[in-house]
């Protein structure tokens, strides 16, 4: 199968594209740095060099394709998340049509079948909404990955210097996380076996409160005094500023873990209940670990 996918060599893509190219299918990887090229080439798929918002640039990729993988990158930084996330549907949905392309796989979240309420979600509701609308004549699954896991990493600096994590999530309801590795067996699934019409896909790999998070790193890293606290809203806020988040997206970001709080959040998850991938919290905290430890060396 010729097969096109967007999203660089990011974390699902460095397991993606080489086992889609083992496999034998004729796998095409869009990135915007050229300097990928070389690593897309050993991965033994073909480097197309240009931008997601290329029209024109996405067309001509795109054209002889049997099945095109869609996702979001780059716009967290924008003042209007879901102005930008509309924008880039539409011009995706344009680049589908105009190549003729018929299967497409959107990767897009867990959420995605709420509206504005839900915060920094909303974009992939409004991302699924476009290409639905824009293409009724080609078939479209929509993975709908839960938390991926490498988002606590961003938690390793307060880890390193104070043995907390801190969250505005409730600490005691369960979360569903998923590893990149588990996305990847359920993209390849979804890439290879034709399908027709629009559906959605979740995945999941385990599911686990803020406290059994902390109560795993804890015995990982042999923190016995690691602790998960939960904070305000603004409280949070503040902090993901201060670690480097832009304004606007953090905002959003800390509507959507509000919103997990105080809500039935995983309701449409429960009523597309997937098997559990193979990764586990357990697994994840050894990673987590690894990952902490670098950055001990590094400073």
């Amino acid at each position: 199968m010729k097969i096109v996918l967007t999203g660089s060599l990011g974390r699902i893509n460095q397991t993606l594209v080489p086992k889609l190219a083992h496999a034998g299918h004729d796998v095409t990887v869009i990135s915007h740095n050229a300097s990928r090229s070389g690593l897309i080439k050993i991965f033994r798929a073909t480097p197309a060099i240009g931008s997601i918002t290329d029209e024109a640039f996405l067309t001509q990729t795109f054209k002889g394709a049997d099945v095109v993988y869609l996702m979001l990158t780059g716009i967290m930084a924008s003042e209007d998340i879901y102005a930008a996330a509309t924008q880039q549907a539409e011009i995706y949905a344009a680049a589908i049509k105009a190549a003729g392309v018929k299967r497409v796989v959107n990767l897009s979240s867990v959420g995605a079948n709420l509206g504005p309420e839900v915060g920094a979600l909303y974009m992939y509701h409004l991302i699924e909404q476009t290409l639905t609308t824009a293409l009724p004549d080609v078939a479209i699954t929509f993975i709908r990955p839960t938390a991926m896991y490498y988002n606590l990493l961003s938690s390793v600096p307060t880890v390193r210097k104070s043995h907390r994590i801190y969250t505005n999530a409730s600490l005691e309801v369960k979360n569903v996380w998923v590893a990149p590795v588990d996305v990847t067996t359920v993209l390849i699934q979804a890439l290879t076996k034709p399908t027709t019409g629009q559906t959605v896909t979740y995945v999941a790999s385990d599911e686990q409160t803020y406290l059994e998070v902390a109560s795993a790193l804890s015995k990982t890293l042999k923190m016995p005094d690691l602790r998960v606290s939960q904070v305000p809203d603004e409280v949070m806020q503040d902090h993901l500023i201060t670690a480097g988040a832009p304004a606007a997206f953090a905002r959003e970001y800390v509507k959507t873990v509000a919103y997990q709080r105080d809500h039935d959040f995983y309701a449409d998850y429960r009523a597309h209940q997937p098997r559990l991938g193979e990764v586990k919290m357990a697994d994840f905290a050894q990673v987590f670990a690894e990952d902490y430890r670098n950055r001990q060396v590094i400073k």
